[in-house]
């Protein structure tokens, strides 16, 4: 029997071996690496804390306020029924068991069929998706676990609208934005000034609300320098950028700084405007705002001081492995006891009201 093939020059393509390639593509991720800012001091912008087995689900945090400097007993005033007492107030992170599951079905039909190793693969992808999680828990629990924009919003001594007055509602704010460039309600050097302002004086009046604890302070020649941290909205960058007041900012940290971009290009800073480190963040574009309208969007950017966010690990993450129907089918999971929550306290305007401790919510518009 003699072989035709259909197109001339042409080989039956059933007989033809075909070459896998022995290893993957991989996705990009690009993950904002905000364990640089977590730490156990107290100048740590995410706090962590530990807890053993036995210790609960939940972990109270306390914060004492300082007492009153302006009015002492003077002279021969009478002091008994005149002592302060300290005030000691407390937020509570609650936690939770949280997985990751996949499952790999016919594994040694799979591994005849394939030289990639699909199975080994399995573990990696778990520990990114764990990574992208743990940004995503922190961001969402200083944005919208905190805040729904069209309901309510941050208090105008935690809140800073570019070009807008302040409202109760996000949207309303954002709505009334007049463009998106710097000299207008886009992010400029004058808006991360006033988020230092805010910082520094505790609200819109000088510590109608408790300071900003900085991340990190320095001395020069016996004089302190504050350093804040501020994540931004990849869009908020571009329209800083576009403000001539910038430039000089990052030409004199090339110089000066020993932060400067160049020192510190794999991690997303990009400079630093009087003692604010300004970090790019794309994950916030998430929690972009729209105005009542639809017309105006914003970016939600996040200014942080100390203690701005505390996460609690009952159990780091680790791996489990379940083998099913006469170990054929392979599940893994990454688990996790993990919770985290922006950490905020008696309001001193309103103690029945609660006020963050060391966030500051920044809105700029983008279109």
């Amino acid at each position: 029997m003699t072989y035709s093939p259909a197109i001339p020059n042409r080989f039956d393509e059933n007989l033809i071996p075909v070459k896998i390639r022995e290893s993957y593509f991989e996705e990009y991720i690009g993950l904002t690496p905000l364990t640089s800012f977590m730490g156990t001091s107290p100048q740590s912008a995410i706090q962590v804390f530990e807890i053993k087995s036995g210790e609960g689900t939940s972990y109270r945090v306390s914060s004492r306020n300082e007492l009153d400097y302006e009015n002492p007993i003077m002279g021969f005033n009478q002091a008994s029924g005149a002592e302060q007492q300290v005030e000691i107030l407390y937020d509570e992170i609650r936690i939770d068991l949280r997985r990751f599951v996949d499952q790999l079905m016919g594994t040694t039909l799979v591994k005849q069929m394939t030289p990639i190793d699909v199975y080994n693969t399995l573990r990696p992808l778990l520990l990114n998706v764990t990574r992208r999680n743990l940004v995503k828990s922190m961001l969402d629990a200083a944005t919208i676990d905190l805040y729904i924009p069209a309901v309510n919003g941050p208090s105008e001594n935690r809140c800073v609208y570019a070009g807008a007055k302040h409202s109760a509602k996000i949207t309303e704010a954002v709505k009334d934005m007049t463009g998106s460039t710097p000299d207008k309600n886009g992010l400029s050097v004058d808006h991360i000034r006033e988020l230092k302002r805010l910082a520094v004086s505790g609200g819109t009046k000088y510590e109608i609300e408790a300071k900003i604890r900085p991340v990190e302070i320095k001395t020069k020649k016996g004089f302190p320098e504050e350093l804040y941290v501020y994540l931004i909205d990849t869009n908020s960058y571009q329209s800083l950028v576009k403000d001539p007041a910038w430039d000089k900012f990052v030409y004199r940290g090339v110089i000066q700084g020993d932060n400067q971009p160049e020192g510190l290009s794999g991690a997303r800073y990009r400079g630093m405007v009087e003692g604010v480190m300004i970090y790019e963040c794309p994950e916030l574009a998430r929690y972009r705002v729209k105005g009542s309208t639809g017309n105006n969007i914003a970016s939600w950017n996040l200014f942080l001081g100390a203690q701005a966010l505390g996460i609690v690990w009952a159990k780091r993450p680790w791996f489990e492995m379940e083998h099913r129907d006469f170990n054929l089918n392979v599940a893994m999971a990454v688990c996790e006891m993990r919770g985290q929550k922006a950490l905020c306290f008696a309001s001193r305007q309103d103690k029945n009201k609660v006020i963050e401790k060391g966030l500051i919510h920044s809105f700029v518009q983008i279109a």
